[in-house]
């Protein structure tokens, strides 16, 4: 849903919303080529359009690319004033490069079959000892040491294997001094919010907050995404559903649902209101036999990214801020009697009972809280 003619507009709206650097570069698209360059802010060419595959919206510092000289292909690390670093370190993942990220870029040692990380001057600050890194979020990434070699589709076998992977080790938490913080990871890190970050502190709410015991004596707590948003729909949406004043200030700007032969279509959360009066009453969200409700976080979400309104929403990539702003759905599953009951099925409930349809409702974390962004039509 996003268009590259639009890259520049969403990344200039990031960085006057956050306050960023100005002198980023933006990257352009050329259509005739297929390549990528860069401009700045002003719409001057700082680089031309030579590049094919690099991941980077934003030209910060450092970027990776991918450049074809005579007939083969270049890939390096490049900065601003034209310098190559790491040209033999590059770091792929699933074939796209890494971007830069609060400064720092990782890269890989393929001698040692390694990962560390470059910062903006192409530095390795932390060297290639780590089987895999995260991106560093508030000063934090997430690394894996002592792994081995494993295949998916050779039983472990890692010879002449095209999808090499790891298998056992640890994961810890450093900082940017590459200072371990924590050794022991026994929480689930898909769910943290990194800048919640708490030390020490006894009075976070753990029906919220999970913590981790890190090295002299100290605790780190975050807010966990998932544990937190389950307690806001049960404490607040739930209750806002017979309060319309309340649950106006719980809607997205724009609601957006789907239309049968008009696709997706997006109106202001009171004509939403006025539309579909009966959407948001209690009993739809009351479970029975024939009617459950399940929850889940959607880390692959597609926002509606040509709209001013979710330009804040995105990072430098033009993608969804999953580490900032989640995605969170909540589906509400309706069943039928079946005309024929099923056989060796072990639930005696499927043996008599069918999906008849379901109701997909998403929630985006914003800077005011959680807000209802999409709804179904069907029923109301």
């Amino acid at each position: 849903m996003r268009q590259l003619g639009l890259f520049i507009f969403i990344l200039l709206f990031n960085h006057a919303t956050f306050g960023q650097t100005q002198d980023v570069w933006i990257r352009f698209y050329d259509t005739t080529t297929e390549r990528s360059g860069y401009k700045d802010l002003k719409g001057n060419i700082k680089i031309p359009a030579k590049f094919e595959g690099t991941r980077a919206d934003s030209f910060y510092n450092i970027i990776a690319v991918n450049e074809k000289v005579c007939n083969s292909y270049q890939s390096y690390y490049l900065l601003k004033d034209g310098r190559k670093v790491g040209q033999d370190s590059v770091f792929m993942f699933d074939f796209t490069f890494d971007c830069e990220s609060e400064g720092k870029i990782i890269f890989r040692d393929g001698r040692k079959d390694r990962v560390g990380f470059f910062d903006k001057n192409g530095v390795a600050i932390i060297p290639a000892i780590y089987n895999y890194v995260s991106s560093f979020r508030n000063g934090l990434a997430i690394a894996h040491r002592n792994a081995k070699r494993s295949c998916w589709e050779k039983g472990g076998d890692t010879t002449n294997c095209e999808h090499l992977d790891w298998e056992g080790g640890e994961s810890i938490l450093i900082n940017e001094k590459n200072e371990i913080l924590a050794d022991s990871l026994n929480i689930n890190l898909n769910n943290i919010n990194w800048y919640s970050k708490k030390i020490n502190d006894p009075s976070i709410d753990t029906s919220i907050y999970v913590s981790i015991k890190g090295k002299n004596n100290i605790t780190y707590s975050f807010v966990d995404y998932e544990k937190e948003f389950k307690k806001w729909f049960k404490t607040v949406f739930l209750p806002s559903l017979n309060q319309e004043n309340t649950l106006k200030n719980l809607l997205f700007d724009e609601i957006t649902y789907w239309s049968g032969g008009k696709g997706w279509i997006g109106i202001e959360n009171e004509e939403f209101l006025k539309m579909f009066p009966k959407g948001f009453l209690p009993a739809r969200f009351e479970t029975n036999k024939m009617k459950e409700i399940s929850m889940s976080q959607d880390m692959f979400n597609g926002l509606i990214y040509d709209k001013e309104l979710y330009w804040k929403y995105l990072n430098s990539r033009g993608e969804h801020n999953n580490d900032r702003f989640p995605l969170f759905s909540i589906w509400i599953t309706y069943y039928k009697k079946r005309a024929k009951p099923l056989e060796n099925i072990s639930s005696d409930f499927l043996k008599e009972y069918e999906i008849d349809y379901q109701e997909l409702f998403e929630f985006l974390r914003t800077e005011q809280g959680y807000k209802l962004l999409s709804a179904p039509l069907k029923n109301y």
